[in-house]
């Protein structure tokens, strides 16, 4: 039997943090491995999210057998609504991540009822072409798994995210010793997270951070205001056990965060006393040394409810001295100057806080060097293709690779979009996908093409020139008006009567060519921009109304 190609096409992921979605082609069978969120960066004025180009897989909905997820996070799970509303597929995942996506899916129902199968590690199904095995992988959200995909030319592995832990909260550690197995067989490729391949050693284990925030919950004379992820059951259920050893109650504030807490309890993976945990309206009869307030907000997001406390906006709580604050998260590339911002503005009210710059507030939920070195090793793989990652880390991954022994030309260093034809004797990219930046604001979404984007971006800088003129016939019946907006200049009288006598005098001039208003709007609105910079050296947004009565 001729041998099949397998390819493999990145659509996020890649040379950044988040928006993780995998392609996985052979013969007429495709899977979709994660498909995730990414954060907007700070000129990404009003988008909420990003998320990945489906169209290639719209293109090929006919092909696409399962969409698989390796674990709950929303850099792996938040597209995944805006995906179903596009093609139905059947949805392979764990029990958690399952009741995860079932909350987004709620907020942003698909058009057609979704075919959950849940799956446990040492689970092996079979889907179209391919052979799936789930395997057991400790992260900063439990129920995480790797995936062991059978093809025709071989085995390739899928790491999902992972770190080996050998004291997790959960005591369910990375199945090694099934790792182990497949690379005795042989692996033909291994596809792995690469998020702490800078990392010498090893991670730190989640245990640590018992002891430092129980020491912190021991010093502490006042309120204690802590956040994390609200998808980190693990870290939330640490919280809770403390806060029951020390007496206090806990107040749960941000809607992801009561809702996953929900979630987790629901399905078993979250246990704590009734009682422990309070309404918010409850909290003002409780003493602060007894109170524990669990909120999102580690990433400074404008929203959360951190920030909205250090703001002073918060409707219920207002942070103050003899408050203790503790961020349990390390900041996301991107998001450092908004945690900085609200750090510092908890510092001003009179708090302390403990966050990234702490040791031991915080462990990463990616392995480290040793860890992705005692992978490779345990695998064995022929192939590598490093993933989830900035291209410093994709580098990175690659180095310690070609150092345990594999050959420059089997690591392939890729980005996202790129195809990637996969054999039992070669890989190479022998192509690329065109993929546009996918952006979601509200209810919108739209790509960089439709000039939103930059339109926001010059608002944002330049400010806007909005001139308006009514005409009828041959004639100018009103105007032209000139406003402006967010824009500044040193001589604003001459320079509105500047731009009032240029359109003045060629809006009279076409309407005696009898010129329509569009030709007319057009004109203005190139010609416009030119003089701004000639008269201000700035670029500012022109919006052109001819209006005819």
């Amino acid at each position: 039997m001729k041998d099949k190609k397998v390819r493999i096409i990145p659509l996020g992921g890649l040379n950044a943090i988040g928006k993780n979605m995998m392609l996985i082609e052979c013969g007429d069978d495709m899977l979709i491995i994660d498909c995730g969120m990414m954060f907007p960066s700070e000129d990404m004025h009003g988008v909420d999210l990003i998320i990945p180009d489906f169209s290639y897989v719209e293109k090929n909905s006919a092909k696409v057998r399962a969409l698989i997820i390796t674990h709950g996070h929303e850099d792996h799970i938040g597209a995944v609504p805006y995906l179903l509303q596009r093609i139905n597929v059947p949805v392979y995942a764990t029990r958690l991540t399952c009741g995860l996506i079932h909350s987004r899916l709620e907020e942003k129902m698909p058009a057609a009822a979704v075919k959950f199968i849940e799956v446990a590690p040492r689970d092996v199904v079979h889907i179209g072409e391919f052979v799936v095995e789930f395997i057991r992988v400790n992260h900063s959200i439990i129920d995480g798994v790797g995936l062991a995909i059978t093809t025709q030319p071989g085995v390739l592995i899928h790491t999902g995210d992972f770190k080996i832990d050998f004291s997790p909260v959960d005591r369910e550690v990375t199945d090694l010793a099934r790792f182990a197995e497949l690379g005795e067989r042989g692996v033909l490729l291994l596809m792995s997270d690469s998020t702490n391949a800078e990392q010498k050693g090893f991670t730190k284990s989640e245990s640590v951070l018992v002891p430092k925030i129980s020491e912190i919950f021991a010093s502490s004379k006042g309120r204690i205001f802590v956040a994390t992820f609200a998808s980190n059951i693990s870290r939330i259920q640490q919280v809770l056990d403390i806060a029951q050893r020390y007496n206090r109650r806990v107040v749960v504030s941000g809607s992801a965060m009561h809702k996953n807490i929900e979630i987790a309890r629901e399905l078993g993976y979250l246990t704590h006393k009734d009682g422990l945990i309070v309404e918010i309206k409850e909290a003002e009869r409780i003493e602060d040394k007894k109170l524990v307030v669990l909120c999102t907000g580690t990433q400074g997001e404008p929203m959360s409810a951190l920030t909205r406390m250090a703001e002073g906006t918060h409707k219920n709580f207002a942070i103050g001295q003899g408050d203790t604050v503790i961020i349990t998260a390390s900041v996301i590339p991107g998001n450092d100057r908004l945690v900085n911002n609200v750090v510092n503005s908890l510092l001003r009210l009179g708090a302390e806080v403990y966050w990234e710059h702490d040791e031991d507030i915080h462990v990463s939920g990616h392995g480290s060097q040793e860890e992705l070195k005692l992978l490779m090793s345990l695998t064995k793989p022929k192939f590598f293709l490093p993933i989830h990652g900035e291209y410093r880390h994709l580098k990175a991954h690659a180095e310690l690779a070609r150092f345990l022994g594999t050959k420059q030309a089997n690591v392939v260093i890729a980005q996202n979009g790129d195809i990637i034809s996969l054999t039992r004797k070669t890989i190479a990219i022998e192509g690329k996908l065109n993929l546009r930046e996918v952006f979601v604001d509200g209810d919108l979404i739209f790509d960089f093409e439709s000039g939103v984007i930059k339109e926001r971006h010059v608002l944002s800088k330049e400010g806007i020139i909005i001139i308006t003129c009514v005409v009828s016939r041959r004639r100018i019946i009103s105007g032209p008006h000139v406003q402006m907006k967010g824009f500044a200049t040193q001589k604003d009288g001459k320079f509105r009567e500047s731009i009032i006598a240029f359109v003045e005098e060629h809006v009279m001039k076409m309407l005696s060519d009898e010129a329509r208003p569009k030709e007319i709007q057009d004109f203005l609105k190139k010609s416009i921009g030119s003089l701004v910079y000639r008269l201000s050296k700035t670029g500012p947004l022109v919006e052109i109304q001819i209006i005819e009565v």
